[in-house]
């Protein structure tokens, strides 16, 4: 476990609050914005038990916070703009699907370029750690199944 000094804790809750309070104040115009584009969930009691309809898109106003925050408060690494790069493929993807009610199919594979796209920059899972300590190590190399086990937890995690 990384522990951080008094400086760095104080600016990650710094930069947590202001995501907060940006995914808070865009709130009222994402719902406007959805109910505009007609991304409305309407309740039919067989798997919307809501009793009136309810605008979509609330994770956008919670990823532009998110975001805005990362772009303020990070570092810009090659891997955290692959980052950025696959989660803004998977929200555009997620608010097309909220208006258009998009094919599984489809969304998948994105999710899948969107992983590709974070693996090619870098991110790749190469260790796992052992925490029910059924061997004697408390870390696994996964050698040539780092890519494969990167793009699946991505998209397992999506």
């Amino acid at each position: 476990m990384k522990h951080f000094g008094s400086e760095a804790l104080i600016s990650i809750v710094f930069a947590l609050g202001i995501a907060f309070m940006i995914s808070f104040a865009i709130t009222p115009i994402v719902k406007t914005f959805a109910e505009k584009v007609g991304a409305i969930d309407v309740p039919d009691k067989k798997r919307h038990f809501h009793a009136n309809p309810v605008p979509r898109m609330g994770g956008l106003a919670i990823f532009i916070g998110f975001l805005l925050s990362v772009l303020l408060f990070a570092d810009i690494t090659v891997q955290v703009r692959g980052i950025l790069l696959g989660a803004i493929l998977i929200v555009v993807v997620g608010a097309l699907d909220d208006i258009l009610n998009l094919n599984a199919w489809l969304k998948l594979c994105v999710q899948i370029l969107a992983a590709v796209i974070a693996v090619l920059s870098g991110v790749i899972i190469s260790v796992v750690t052992n925490p029910m300590q059924l061997t004697n190590h408390q870390a696994i190399a996964i050698g040539v199944l780092a890519v494969p086990v990167t793009i699946l937890w991505i998209v397992g995690v999506t």
